[in-house]
């Protein structure tokens, strides 16, 4: 949301009721993001790196006569904690489960987390175009075995069907979504001491700090001294999802909130006066004397604290042949000179995501022979970590590309083409990035969006193996065609 000169508005709740807050979980490709960009009538999705979420957002639509309030997560796997921080702010949750793929992984994490915080489901069966027939009783079998009983089998949990794509159910969604709220009696006091959430935070190379918080009791206002997890700051300005200037946020409202001393950690309660707040300090995760020399070391920055949250922990996670990355910083903002110093002193690859190189850095950065790469995607990012634990290996020295023959074709009852390949070296992923080659030339680019040994789905397939791999976009892949990974 980028500042501009609109004119300021008020946005303010003078009644006892507010909007509630709703949050959006389900797995990865199933559909979240398109279907608030159908809510919001935006252009999101098509924009998102590599198709998905890396961060949440925070917006507001009306329904019916009823403004609700919306919450979208990040649905890869290292963003558990962000999902978990959105159900934990939310008063309903929107479950997207595509009907053409079911409860996956990421679906049953979100059921969990909707549990633990409390608050009541809708599920939106999604990809009602692509879906055979019988795909809603077999998904909604899946999601009794997950704990979710639907309405139409006794339960208490609505089911709508939708097309995100092209919006069809979506205002009956929005319809079931504002009933489920107005059970729920959601009652607030404008006037009550401010209690606000910090759902993500930045650094703004132009604005500094931001933070994207939604409020749920009080009002914040223009001008007020605040503090939110050990950070000061004092309210310049308040921004909604469009980047309008509001003068006062009530409850139930999503705001980014420009005046804090330094970005306030991610789930800190945003308080009115200073409090016994004090400035934080970036520091490095090991103290001077402990900083290793040998092994993987690495710093990481990131764009947001919801961000980096989601990619220490995936590091952390990472090990191959009993090795671990030691890391050394963990940061928001771009690369800096105190950065490439660090890393020239520890012998420390320095990895970014969403985030550049200030121009003094990147000099120093050539001077001293220091590694510094940056990603838009995580999983490219933690693909690289994995592959230099797995070998410590310099990534222009790594083996041959995976590689695999088309030895035959299957179309799915869908209509989507399969490939079944026999994997001639390395290792074919799960979302990996997939060139198809034919007669020598490349002939289209994907990533690989399904995987199937026999009958059983797997997240990766090993040279020597045969699999079945579903590509998309889609492609009408010939036998004796070669499949590469990059």
């Amino acid at each position: 949301m980028a500042e501009n000169k609109q004119k300021v508005k008020t946005n303010s709740a003078q009644s006892n009721s507010r909007p509630p807050v709703v949050v959006v979980l389900g797995h990865i490709d199933h559909g979240k993001t398109t279907l608030l960009d159908s809510i919001r009538k935006s252009k999101v999705a098509p924009g998102e790196e590599g198709g998905i979420t890396q961060k949440i957002g925070a917006y507001q639509t009306q329904a019916g006569g009823k403004v609700l309030t919306f919450i979208d997560t990040p649905g890869h796997a290292a963003f558990s904690k962000m999902r978990e921080r959105g159900a934990a702010v939310a008063d309903v949750g929107i479950l997207v489960v595509a009907a053409d793929d079911g409860v996956k992984p990421q679906t049953v994490e979100a059921i969990a987390h909707a549990k633990a915080a409390g608050i009541p489901l809708v599920v939106a069966l999604n990809k009602m175009d692509l879906a055979p027939k019988e795909a809603p009783i077999k998904v909604k079998g899946q999601l009794v075995k997950e704990g979710v009983v639907v309405e139409d089998q006794g339960g208490d949990v609505p089911v709508v069907a939708v097309s995100a794509k092209s919006g069809e159910g979506v205002d009956k969604l929005l319809e079931v979504v504002g009933l489920v709220g107005d059970l729920l009696e959601l009652k607030s006091e404008p006037a009550a001491p401010l209690k606000a959430v910090v759902i993500e935070s930045l650094l703004s190379p132009k604005q500094g700090p931001l933070a994207t918080v939604v409020v749920k009791e009080g009002t914040l206002r223009v001008g007020e001294e605040i503090s939110a997890g050990g950070t000061l700051g004092k309210v310049k300005a308040l921004l909604d999802e469009q980047g309008a200037r509001v003068s006062q946020a009530g409850p139930g409202t999503p705001v980014q909130i420009l005046g804090f001393s330094q970005v306030p950690p991610v789930g800190s309660e945003v308080k009115q006066g200073s409090g016994e707040a004090k400035v934080l300090e970036v520091k490095p995760a090991l103290a001077p004397g402990e900083v290793p020399t040998a092994g993987l070391n690495l710093i990481v920055r990131a764009e947001s604290e919801g961000s980096l949250e989601a990619l220490v922990a995936a590091i952390g996670n990472l090990e191959a042949e009993g090795r671990k990355a030691n890391l050394l910083l963990k940061a928001v903002g771009p690369v800096a000179d105190s950065d490439i110093r660090l890393a020239a002193a520890s012998n420390s690859l320095i990895l970014g995501f969403n985030v550049g190189i200030i121009s003094s850095a990147k000099k120093l950065a050539e001077d001293f022979g220091v590694g510094v790469r940056t990603f838009n995607i995580i999983y490219e990012l933690l693909e690289v970590v994995e592959k230099l634990l797995a070998g410590f290996q310099a990534l222009e020295e790594e083996k041959k590309a995976p590689e695999a023959n088309v030895i035959a074709v299957f179309t799915l009852h869908s209509g989507d083409i399969v490939a079944g390949a026999k994997i001639l070296n390395g290792k074919f992923k799960y979302r990996d990035r997939v060139d198809v080659v034919r007669d020598g030339e490349s002939v289209h680019q994907g990533r690989i969006r399904g995987l199937k040994v026999g009958k059983d789905e797997v997240t990766q397939v090993s040279g020597g193996q045969e699999a079945g791999i579903l590509i998309k976009p889609q492609f009408e892949v010939k036998k004796g065609d070669r499949l590469v990974i990059p």
